[in-house]
């Protein structure tokens, strides 16, 4: 019973200047479709992502203008947030200073969120 021959056979025979033909082929092919398979499954956001889109919506939605916000603050406004953690809340905030719909300051080692 031969051994089958596994990918990083096949492209040390590639690099090493053997033929790519028979056994060779196969593996590198195989080897090529399954990289095309995981790249496709990866085109878009993930349902956390998604998740985490609407909660900054919802965030933007229920701050008011001229008012400075913590994360604990933040929290309290969006129902969705009410049990989550300062290291989920963070990153939602972040992303929407990132998108400009919010500014970030820090009062006294604390970070501040308002409306832009």
């Amino acid at each position: 019973m031969s051994k089958k021959m596994s990918y990083v056979s096949a492209i040390d025979a590639i690099l090493n200047g053997e033929p790519c033909e028979g056994e060779v082929a196969e593996r590198l092919t195989a080897l090529r479709e399954s990289v095309a398979k995981r790249a496709s499954r990866k085109a878009g956001p993930t349902k956390a992502q998604i998740a985490n889109a609407e909660i900054g919506e919802a965030v933007a939605a229920a701050m008011s203008v001229g008012e400075v916000y913590t994360i604990a603050e933040i929290k309290a406004l969006v129902p969705e947030l009410a049990d989550a953690t300062p290291q989920k809340v963070g990153p939602i905030c972040r992303k929407l200073v990132a998108a400009g719909r919010l500014t970030e300051a820090k009062v006294k080692g604390k970070v501040t969120y308002s409306l832009a």
